[in-house]
């Protein structure tokens, strides 16, 4: 029988499938007053932390599945390639990450390249007696009996909380269809080859479904099992580990200390790192550093690698800043400590040796603070010759400020020639000129955060001057609601780093990325809480994130996800 077919026609699935008919919901309605979209009630008590609406059943990523499956089946290797055929998810326009549920689906063509890549590993498993052994429980002494305590086990792990009993005994019947699906293989390998196939294809694999629905107090708290695989999936980007699940099963995650204490050990392992540094790539739009190609006749000591150069110094200085330092979001604003090979240290204008291996150095403070004076922004944020304002300001506008620049009309032409003028005088006259559609924003809200980088040039170098006049890196900016005067690119770092709304900004994509959907209403009393403490120095990014998984929105659900 094909597998497809053998899939399809099982109990198994059949009753997996009703589950999450019975629990998906609806999720964002604008149109609907009573199902207000992500962020649940409109009008949410002010300063009260609360549970905002999601959805009860979460696909797991693409770079979920491959860390989960290579989790589970205790591979040495991910298995990266198979996950290559997985057609792409769509983006959902004015979230930064790929983790949005919203987005996240299975169509016909993402269904059978799970079919292929369930055979594909059950079939590497079971025809492996050391990849199998890593799997198998001891104790048992019959197959029948093995199978049982291979079903349990594992089925835990996969599913990421206890089977019932008639969940056992779904999967026993499928080991005990085994022999005849594959009669080449000994009877013991080839029932346990099809009960990995059909958890490889479970929905509860497949989906993080969230079952608990006895509401409390105006929420639904998950239960343990529930908070360590958002646990899992937030901070590791992947199934839980013993511990976490020991934790679960032990009660541990019913209290507030116990999730911190699990979210810091958690954040000290290595799998934190690269979650840290996704959340700040997209923070930073680091792959647009992919973009950057400087005019080489302008730039003759610019190299092609100087893109992958300023996203290594990005991931460098984040992880040193995180993990390193323990520092704050301040200092992802503000240091000047940074890493640097030889054609970074070029463009910074460093003396002394360097090679094309990375090095801690200290960049001079008359020049450079903070990540938006590195190379990979500024850079990023230029055309091939000249820095570009507009875009360095609508950066700072949306990423860090949380203020969302609307589109440009159309057909708008590309700026004049300098004619000896400064890119800033080109800049100001095509885009602020009286009573156009362009000033409104330009004259306000973008200009005046992008011009304090004029100090900079399109590689990220430091001028002073520009076509041969002074620049000009002055402006007033409005931050958290207050034009404030600055004279250059540190003044506004500093700006910045002191001001609260940049800083509930950070706090606000902390929410969204840890939780897999856009902000809302609910998250509010939680984001103004830990901008107050951020912005006061009490808190370090890894304190801010245990914050955002300990809090009542992330450990709770909203009532009205109720089926």
């Amino acid at each position: 029988m094909a597998l497809r077919q053998r899939w399809w026609t099982s109990a198994l699935l059949a009753g997996s499938l009703s589950l999450l008919s019975a629990c998906e919901g609806q999720i964002a309605d604008a149109a609907n007053p009573r199902n207000p979209g992500p962020g649940g009630t409109a009008n949410p008590p002010p300063g009260v932390e609360q549970a905002a609406r999601s959805t009860r059943v979460a696909r797991l990523t693409h770079a979920q599945w491959v860390s989960s499956v290579k989790d589970l089946l205790r591979l040495d290797a991910a298995p990266t390639a198979l996950a290559q055929s997985f057609r792409a998810d769509p983006s959902q326009s004015g979230f930064l990450f790929d983790n949005d549920a919203r987005a996240l689906s299975v169509d016909e063509a993402l269904w059978s390249a799970y079919q292929r890549a369930a055979a594909d590993l059950a079939g590497q498993v079971a025809a492996d007696a050391t990849k199998l052994g890593k799997l198998l429980p001891a104790g048992a002494t019959t197959d029948e009996a093995r199978a049982k305590a291979f079903v349990e086990s594992f089925g835990l792990r996969a599913l990421r909380r206890p089977l019932t009993a008639d969940e056992v005994e779904t999967y026993l019947k499928l080991y005990r269809q085994g022999p005849q699906a594959y009669p080449a293989m000994a009877a013991f390998q080839g029932g346990l080859r099809l009960v990995l196939e059909g958890f490889l294809q479970s929905p509860l694999f497949l989906y993080r479904v969230e079952r608990s629905t006895q509401a409390a107090d105006g929420k639904v708290p998950l239960d343990g099992f529930e908070v360590a695989s958002r646990l899992s999936y937030a901070l590791w980007n992947s199934m839980p580990d013993d511990a976490l699940f020991a934790a679960a099963r032990e009660g541990l995650l019913a209290k507030r200390e116990g999730v911190a204490a699990e979210a810091r050990r958690m954040m000290a392992d290595p799998r934190a790192r690269d979650v840290v540094n996704a959340y700040h790539q997209a923070v930073f739009d680091v792959p647009r550093y992919a973009s950057i190609r400087p005019n080489a006749t302008r730039f003759p000591n610019v190299t092609a690698k100087l893109a992958e150069s300023a996203a290594k110094e990005n991931a460098l200085f984040v992880q040193d800043v995180v993990f390193g330092r323990k520092g704050r979001f301040t200092d992802l604003l503000t240091s000047r400590d940074t890493f640097v090979n030889d054609e970074l240290a070029r463009i910074y204008g460093l003396t002394g040796t360097f090679t094309a291996d990375f090095v801690p150095v200290t960049l001079d403070g008359a020049q450079r603070r903070g990540v938006l004076t590195q190379v990979g922004f500024l850079a990023s944020h230029a055309t091939s010759i000249d820095p570009d304002p507009i875009h360095r300001g609508v950066f700072l506008s949306e990423h860090l400020l949380c203020q969302k620049i609307g589109a440009p009309p159309a057909n708008i032409p590309a700026l004049p020639a300098p004619n000896g003028r400064t890119n800033r005088e080109v800049v100001t006259s095509h885009t602020e000129a009286p009573g156009t559609v362009c000033a409104s924003c330009h004259a306000t809200l973008i200009n005046p955060l992008g011009f304090p980088f004029e100090n900079f040039d399109a590689v990220g170098g430091y001028r002073t001057t520009d076509n041969g006049h002074p620049v000009d890196a002055s402006s007033s900016p409005g931050i958290g609601g207050q034009k404030v005067s600055v004279k250059d690119a540190l003044d506004l770092a500093d700006v910045l780093a002191s001001s609260q709304a940049v800083h509930e900004c950070y706090a606000r994509h902390w929410v969204e990325f840890l939780s897999g959907r856009p902000a809302a209403a609910e998250d509010d009393a939680l984001v103004a809480r830990l901008g107050r403490l951020s912005q006061a120095g009490q808190l370090s990014i890894v304190d801010l994130v245990v914050e955002v998984v300990t809090g009542v929105g992330f450990v709770n659900r909203h009532p009205e996800e109720l089926p």
